[in-house]
């Protein structure tokens, strides 16, 4: 998208060139609703001024012009990773009307039996179920989907249940059982965090025992802490119909 204007920001071989080519990037960002993006190009791409050395300047018009690239290259990336994110997310909230619609709603009488047969027996009771089911919806958007990854956490592995190396994010798959209680769920949620070290994490809660409270102030919890380059998504599915 902004190729043309870096092509043209590389071009200009003098300040005044340099600078006009800026303006048109930023013109460009203010149009898409990006003014906070403009504006910290704007600094970025701020030339230095030396009234005793002409060379300083063309060294320094070289060196924007790699920092404006670089700068947009992030953007865009940052862009990308929360495009991910919603996709993630989306699928994830999804998931029991997927189930749903696989096993719950009735057979087209053209189905073979082996199908027939097949969905008949499904019904979740635990993450491995969970995980069975979840794992080829997400391979058919990110093919290096891998269940039951293994990561050397410095003192002991971590397990996780579905990773997905190309977007770095883990998806952590809980299914509450009776006898455990929300604040072993917590812990066990807390412990993960601490461990995985990728950008995303989420986690799907199928509380099929319903042990959590309060489900908003649940995800809260851990939605609106900081936890540096890890970013926390929490995804609570409350009723026992799938």
């Amino acid at each position: 998208m902004y190729n043309k204007y870096i092509e043209e920001i590389f071009k200009a071989g003098s300040a005044s060139e340099y600078e006009t080519a800026i303006e048109k990037l930023i013109d460009c960002l203010i149009t898409q609703g990006k003014a906070d993006e403009a504006d910290e190009l704007r600094n970025v791409a701020a030339l230095r001024t030396n009234l005793f050395s002409s060379r300083s300047g063309v060294d320094d018009l070289s060196i924007k012009k790699v920092t404006v690239q670089s700068f947009m290259k992030l953007m865009t990336n940052d862009e990308s990773r929360s495009n991910t994110k919603n996709i993630v997310f989306t699928v994830l909230k999804n998931f029991p009307e997927y189930c749903r619609k696989l096993y719950m709603t009735k057979i087209h009488d053209k189905c073979s039996s082996g199908i027939k047969e097949h969905l008949d027996g499904f019904h979740i009771e635990n993450e491995y179920d969970l995980q069975k089911l979840m794992l080829p919806l997400l391979t058919a958007i990110y093919p290096d989907t891998r269940p039951e990854s293994v990561q050397d956490s410095g003192h002991h592995t971590v397990r996780k249940d579905i990773d997905i190396d190309s977007i770095d994010t883990v998806i952590e798959l809980k299914c509450t059982r009776p006898g455990q209680t929300e604040r072993q769920l917590s812990e066990e949620i807390a412990s993960d965090i601490v461990h995985y070290e990728v950008g995303n994490i989420f986690f799907y809660i199928y509380d099929k025992s319903k042990i959590i409270q309060n489900s908003p102030s649940f995800v809260k919890t851990y939605e609106d802490k900081d936890f540096g380059r890890k970013k926390i998504r929490v995804i609570i599915y409350a009723h026992d119909d799938i």
